[in-house]
């Protein structure tokens, strides 16, 4: 019960009590006027019985009803005896109308009786009656006046009840302050119950309700009060001890659902670093399979070179002797057409090797963020221990080249290796894609590139902070079999191709480099 409801209850009680006491008062103010104004009634007729009987006997003796001065003593010795008899009248029976006889105020006595109280004292009862016309209420009473048996006179007398209304205006304000007092005392006791029984245990149970809405499932309320409060307050434990144990449920399953969550997820990140391993194992593997098939290739083209060109050098050095030794016009014309026979030979057998050896690319359409991606992600997985943060700043928007998926797969992975390979000690490493329509480009060209560019093209750039190069070694980089790295298995070759790509693919390939600030490579293709 909140204070609102309590003042609301108390607020009925204390109408509930004033409605009381309001009757209380009514009651007790009619109750009274009665009792008192019948008791008071009931004592002055006794009086004026006592009184009419006194005045009978003394007309009895005296044997005359119209003795005026006896009844004029005899009515003063009355009113003196009686102060609350205010008038006393005699009228004549005997005579028609009940004429008056004498009064102690005739000015205010009427001249005769009502024909009411002619039948009444005729019929041989008093009559009464309450006069209130006047600011003085009185009780009037009028007995008959009995001689030899016959009635011959009546008795009117006038009794005041200022009296008897002072003692009621008394009794009723003791009642009323009695009455008052009963209804306080009965509020208070009534509110103290309240407060007791009621209000205190709805408080306790409404906090109890408080805490458990802020999150304290382990408070109870208390079982104090009426029989219903302490009904409402186990029901009211009953549903916090079944919430609680939802709660505790809840919070199991939730731990439960965590810890498979963290198993899952360290299983996931194992397996998906288990897979970039594989698949990074298998790239190197290509990679080194590639290098050693291309090799392989130099190496058998070497013998095979060395094996075409051998016979004809033998030639040639077998007929330079013989040249040498001749003084005959005829044997030196012989000797020098054997001479350019074997030259020519030799000229043909390197073109026929050179062409054997030409990059041949299958051209579609294809996503190079795509492919930078991929190469991203294998590095990134291969760069364990080392200091290096690759970046990637990607178009969103960048439109598909012409180009061989594989080809460009091994361009940008040589170029991103150098790159990685030149910051031994740690660096950053930017990969930027853009669309470019100006043909433009920073560094050293060394593939000018098809006229298509001057349409458009995509440019892809490659910068490291690494050790850069030397301005004497810069263009000798793409040579075949030049390399810096020697100690480190570098084969001069990985630039070579690079080149070899780029102008497969009708693109421009330029470098810009420094020693000790790095170095960047900037590649555009063809669109699409």
């Amino acid at each position: 019960m909140t204070m609102q409801s309590f003042k609301g209850l108390l607020t009925w009680v204390i109408g509930t009590a004033v409605v009381l006491v309001v009757l209380a008062i009514v009651i007790v103010d009619l109750v009274s006027k009665v009792t008192i104004d019948d008791a008071a009634a009931r004592d002055r007729h006794e009086a004026f019985l006592r009184a009419a009987a006194t005045i009978s006997r003394i007309i009895r003796q005296s044997g005359d009803v119209h003795n005026v001065r006896a009844m004029e003593r005899i009515a003063h010795d009355i009113l003196e005896l009686r102060p609350g008899l205010r008038r006393l009248s005699f009228f004549d029976m005997t005579q028609p109308g009940a004429p008056l006889i004498w009064s102690s105020d005739p000015e205010l006595t009427s001249g005769t009786l009502t024909p009411h109280e002619v039948s009444e004292l005729r019929a041989g009862r008093s009559a009464s009656y309450l006069d209130a016309s006047m600011n003085d209420h009185a009780w009037i009473f009028t007995e008959p006046i009995m001689m030899d048996g016959q009635i011959t006179g009546a008795l009117r007398g006038r009794f005041s009840v200022a009296k008897f209304d002072h003692i009621v205006e008394q009794e009723q304000a003791q009642a009323r302050l009695i009455a008052i007092g009963m209804v306080g005392v009965t509020c208070l006791a009534f509110f103290a119950v309240i407060q007791r029984q009621v209000h205190r245990p709805i408080h306790r149970l409404l906090d109890a309700m408080r805490r458990a809405e802020a999150g304290d499932l382990m408070s109870h309320a208390s079982l104090v009060g009426p029989v219903d409060l302490q009904e409402v307050s186990r029901q009211f434990n009953q549903m916090l001890d079944r919430v609680r144990a939802a709660v505790d449920e809840k919070e199991r399953l939730l731990g439960e659902i965590r810890d498979f969550n963290d198993t899952l997820s360290t299983r996931i990140a194992k397996a998906k670093e288990e897979l970039q391993q594989t698949h990074a194992m298998l790239v190197e593997a290509r990679i080194e399979a590639e290098r050693n098939e291309k090799l392989a290739a130099l190496g058998e083209l070497s013998a095979v070179m060395a094996h075409e060109l051998g016979n004809p050098l033998n030639a040639i050095s077998g007929h330079l002797q013989l040249l040498a030794n001749t003084n005959e016009k005829r044997e030196f014309q012989r000797h020098l057409a054997v001479l350019k026979s074997e030259a020519d030979r030799m000229v043909q057998t390197i073109q026929t090797l050179l062409e054997s050896t030409r990059l041949r690319a299958q051209m579609i359409p294809l996503d190079l963020n795509a492919i930078i991606r991929d190469v991203v992600t294998v590095m990134t997985s291969t760069m364990e221990g080392r200091k290096i943060t690759i970046k990637a700043s990607l178009s969103p928007r960048l439109p598909e080249v012409l180009g061989d998926t594989q080809a460009l797969h091994g361009l940008v992975f040589n170029l991103l290796k150098n790159a990685i390979h030149a910051m031994s000690h740690g660096g950053n490493l930017d990969v930027t894609t853009t669309e470019v329509i100006s043909c433009d480009i920073d560094g050293v060209v060394v593939v000018q590139g098809s006229p298509q560019l001057k349409t458009g093209a995509v440019r892809f750039s490659v910068r490291d902070t690494g050790v850069g190069i030397a301005p004497d070694v810069l263009l000798r980089i793409f040579e075949p079999f030049f390399t810096t790295r020697q100690r480190a298995g570098g084969t001069g070759l990985g630039l070579t191709i690079c080149q070899r790509t780029v102008s497969a693919h009708g693109g421009r390939l330029a470098v810009r480099s420094a020693v000790g600030q790095g170095t960047q490579f900037t590649v555009d293709l063809p669109l699409a």
